[in-house]
């Protein structure tokens, strides 16, 4: 997971989508989460994303560093 901090503020956070859309999250440096949403608080500011290929679930803070792409 990325430790590069964004500068948006709190109340910038990811769209609301629906569970079991793929998404694809990258950072700056080139890492990328790719996966179906499993999960979003309430507050849209964390996610849960299963990941592609059977590889588990990861939990995605909207600080983490990353911008959401949706697959189609």
């Amino acid at each position: 997971m990325s430790t590069l901090q964004t500068t948006r503020p709190h109340g910038d956070v990811w769209p609301e989508l629906p569970r079991h859309q793929i998404v694809v999250l990258q950072d700056a440096r080139g890492n990328r989460i790719e996966g179906t949403l499993d999960g979003m608080t309430d507050d849209r500011s964390t996610l849960w994303i299963q990941l592609k290929g059977g590889l588990g679930r990861q939990l995605v803070h909207h600080l983490d560093g990353y911008w959401l792409e949706t697959g189609a």
